[in-house]
Order: C-alpha cells, then sequence, then structure tokens
C-alpha cells in the first residue's frame, strides 16, 4: 500500500537519509522512537508536506512523489487533533467530502456510518472547545475515515490523553483498524502503545531505521542497546568478547560459551541482556534452564498500584539486576522482601541475548 524507496529529506540540519520502507495493506504499523527522531518529519514527508531531496514514494502501486498532499488519497491525525474551531464536529467531520464536491445527501450518509462507527452521534452539534480530549480525538479519526483514504497516518494521536482515556482509546482504534480494514501508519514514543496496536515495529533514531520487525521479534532479538533499552529491557551486563567465550563480571562467573550472530564478528565488548521476565526468584526449575543461579541482595523497590519493581545487588560483587513482579506473585514469594533481605535469583537461558553497544 506504501512504499518508501531511499528517500532523502533534509530540513535545516535534520536530515533523514536514504530511507527505505513498506506498509502492506491493511497492516497496522508503528514506528517507535525518541522525541526528536525524525518520525513526525517522516509522517510529514509521506503526506506531501516536505520534498524529498531524492528518492522515491509510491502509494496502492502508483508514484505519488511530486503529488501535492490534497491529491495523495490519505488521512492525517495530528497529536492536537487541528480541529476547526469554528465549525461543529459535524462541520469538521464533512469538511473534506465537501472538497470532494459530494452532495449533502451522500456527506450525510457516509458521516452517519462513521459515527455510528466511532460513537459520536450524540457531539454532533458542539464545538471543539466543548469536546473532552477522547471526544476530540474521534472527531479526528471520524474526519479522515469518512475520506476513505489509502492510509491513515496517526501522529502521536494518544499522547495529550489521561490514562484512563489513552486505554480506552487504544482499543477503540485496534477495534476499528479491524472493522475498517484501513491500513495504518502510527508514530509514538509509548512502548506499550506501541506493542498493544503494532502489527509490526519500525524503531527510529536520528533519522534513520534502526530496526524492523514483529513486536514479538524485536523483544527476542534487539540489534544493540539503544533498541533494548527502547523495548523496556534494563538490565545489561557488560561482558568481554574472546573468541567463542564470553566472560562477564560482577556475579562470581567467569565465562560462557556463546554462538553469535555474524555482525559480532569483529565485536571486542557486548552486553548479556535480561528482561524482568528472564530473572526468576527462588528458582524452581532444573539447574539447566539458567544460565546462572546466584545470591543478591535487594537494594530498591519501587511500587505501582499492581507491580514492585525490585532492584538487587549481587552479595559479592557490583552487578546489578532488575525485575518487576506482579503484588500477587510477591505475596507467593517464600520470604518477605524488604531493603536489605537476601534472595536467590536464576537467570533464565531462554531469556538472554547479547547485544552491541550503540
Amino acid at each position: 500500500m506504501l512504499l518508501l524507496d531511499n528517500i532523502s529529506v533534509r530540513l535545516g540540519n535534520f536530515a533523514i537519509s536514504n530511507l527505505s520502507m513498506d506498509v502492506k495493506n491493511g497492516e497496522y504499523l508503528v514506528i517507535l522512537g525518541p522525541t526528536g527522531t525524525g518520525k513526525t518529519v517522516l509522517l510529514e514527508t509521506i503526506a506531501g508536506l516536505h520534498g524529498l531531496s531524492s528518492g522515491s514514494i509510491f502509494l496502492n502501486n502508483k508514484d505519488v512523489t511530486n503529488l501535492p498532499p490534497e491529491k495523495r488519497h490519505l488521512g492525517m491525525v495530528y497529536q492536537d487533533y487541528a480541529l476547526f474551531p469554528h465549525l461543529t464536529v459535524y462541520g469538521n467531520i464533512a469538511f473534506g467530502l465537501k472538497l470532494m464536491g459530494k452532495t449533502a445527501k451522500e456527506i450525510e450518509s457516509i458521516v452517519a456510518k462513521t459515527v455510528k462507527l466511532l460513537g459520536i452521534g450524540s457531539i454532533l452539534k458542539r464545538r471543539p472547545r466543548y469536546l473532552s480530549g477522547g471526544e476530540r480525538q474521534r472527531t479526528a479519526l471520524a474526519r479522515a475515515l469518512v475520506l476513505n483514504p489509502y492510509i491513515l497516518l496517526l501522529d502521536e494521536p494518544l499522547s495529550a490523553l489521561d490514562r484512563f482515556t489513552k486505554d480506552r482509546l487504544r482499543r477503540e482504534l485496534k477495534r476499528i483498524h479491524k472493522k475498517v480494514g484501513v491500513s495504518i501508519l502510527h508514530i509514538t514514543h509509548d512502548l506499550s502503545e506501541a506493542f498493544f496496536l503494532g502489527d509490526r515495529l519500525i524503531i527510529m533514531k536520528d533519522g534513520a531505521i534502526v530496526q524492523k520487525d514483529t513486536p514479538e521479534n524485536l523483544l527476542k532479538q534487539p540489534k544493540n542497546r539503544f533498541v533494548a533499552e527502547l523495548l523496556g529491557i534494563e538490565n545489561f551486563i557488560p561482558a568481554r568478547l574472546e573468541g567463542t567465550m564470553a566472560f562477564i563480571k560482577g556475579f562470581g562467573t567467569a565465562a560462557f560459551s556463546v554462538i553469535l550472530p555474524e555482525y559480532f564478528k569483529e565485536a571486542q565488548s557486548l552486553y548479556l541482556t535480561i528482561p524482568s521476565w528472564g530473572i526468576e526468584l527462588f528458582p524452581k526449575r532444573g539447574k539447566e534452564s539458567y544460565l546462572f543461579i546466584t545470591k543478591m541482595k535487594i537494594v530498591g523497590l519501587n511500587q505501582t498500584e499492581s507491580d514492585i519493581e525490585i532492584e538487587m545487588k549481587h552479595c559479592s560483587g557490583p552487578g546489578l539486576l532488575r525485575t518487576t513482579l506482579l503484588r500477587r506473585e510477591v505475596s507467593l514469594l517464600p520470604v518477605s522482601i524488604f531493603i536489605g533481605a537476601q534472595v536467590t535469583a536464576g537467570l533464565l537461558k531462554e531469556s538472554i541475548h547479547w547485544v552491541l553497544p550503540d
């Protein structure tokens, strides 16, 4: 549905260089990256708001590189929704249809279907200043969807919402995508949002694509520390590579035999990464399931309404590990958890992954 072929864009001191990617028909693709990495510039370039220095953009098998925004048949929802303040909700939704030359009867029919899908029939006569954040977001979505776009472009559409509304509306986005089947390109810096919605993720940094894959595959094999940290992995153990052996410090273990991807061959240093779920307290499986089992001392506890993050230091070395448990899981542990308590931790072999420094 969308193909970016080796595109380059320059805006002042910022540049996107030789970037290629695609969005499949009916796919929900999420671009994940920190603020300032070029996600919005990329989205606006696809929409036709920035010209290319080189490369081509194809939509629905048609070269649209030199077409103006109104000729690209796209729907776009900005972070601030960009609703017309002087128009009612109905007027905002119908605006693009009027520009397309639709009759009043056609507009009424198209708007009615979309309004029903989004459940906003009761607010059609209101103006934007009288809407909640969730109602503004639904209105902006409706305004884009009535155009039956090739692709729906979403620029951080949930970032301005409170947690309750955000959780509810991301379920709405998933339902709408399944119901309508439109291709969606959604940019965000929110990890949970990306994993909840994305069929596939693209990781961006400094105007370039660092890695792209399904959420599951990215979690299993992040390319480097930047990707791993962006995906929520907090445990990084420095290691020194010598041939097929990796040497780590701080956990009372000298070395491990490793099988590494081809792009590690020239590396001299790397990190052993362990996601939170890969650290078991008071491990019960057979020893062969773990890379190692060791004594740790709790040095920090951070609590939320449902989770407790446990920070641990190795009893005879500088090694640090963090794991997060549900409160129910903590209540089932054989000892009380408090700062200074000693616990046994096992690192599951199936969870570990080696990554390069950034």
